[in-house]
This record gives structure tokens, C-alpha cells and sequence, in this order.
């Protein structure tokens, strides 16, 4: 009769394992905005200099890989419902850095 206890017992910890293990929606999901704020002050100030303008565009671009990953991530923790003011906060950041980015990179071309 232990046998089936140890299991429900063994089964329990399984779960309060995998349950830690998921990732939340932390605020701390909005680096990239490290790269697209230098990236957009680069090209907002600079960026009639031809080194500026492709410094920005690489930072820009690397940016712009890292937010479609904390933006992915973000809507996926709206859908689960975990944390949403977080990830509301994540996408208030994130989306309009990578929309003025794109912005300045299309009118300096």
C-alpha cells in the first residue's frame, strides 16, 4: 500500500517542480530596449553620418530580434493570463521602440 503513496507523493513534487520551472512575466523582459535606445539616439542625432546610421541599424536589428522574442513571449503570457500588467508593461515598452527604430531607419535611407 506505500507504493501508490510514494507515487501521489513523488507526483506532487513533480508538479511544484514544473510549476517554479515556468517562466513569469517580469519586467526585467524588456532589455532589448538597451539596444534600440542607443540605436534610435544614433539615428535620431547622428544619423546623417553614414557610420552612425549603420551603427544604429545593427544595434536596431539586434534590438529588433530580442523584442520579437519578449514580444512573443509577452502575448503568450497574456493568453496563460500570468501576471498581464507585466507583460501590458513589456509590450508598452517594446512595440513602439522597435516601430520608432523601423522609423528612423526607413526615412534616413
Amino acid at each position: 500500500m506505500s507504493a501508490p503513496a510514494d507515487q501521489s507523493e513523488k507526483d506532487g513534487q513533480d508538479r511544484q517542480t514544473n510549476d517554479a520551472q515556468q517562466r513569469v512575466a517580469s519586467s526585467a523582459d524588456t532589455w532589448p530596449t538597451v539596444l534600440l535606445l542607443p540605436a534610435m539616439l544614433l539615428l535620431r542625432y547622428l544619423g546623417e553620418h553614414s557610420w552612425a546610421y549603420w551603427t544604429g541599424a545593427v544595434f536596431g536589428l539586434l534590438g529588433t530580434i530580442g523584442a520579437a522574442v519578449e514580444i512573443t513571449g509577452a502575448v503568450g503570457h497574456l493568453a496563460h493570463r500570468r501576471r498581464p500588467l507585466v507583460a501590458f508593461w513589456v509590450l508598452f515598452c517594446l512595440v513602439p521602440a522597435v516601430v520608432l527604430v523601423g522609423i528612423r531607419l526607413v526615412e534616413q535611407w
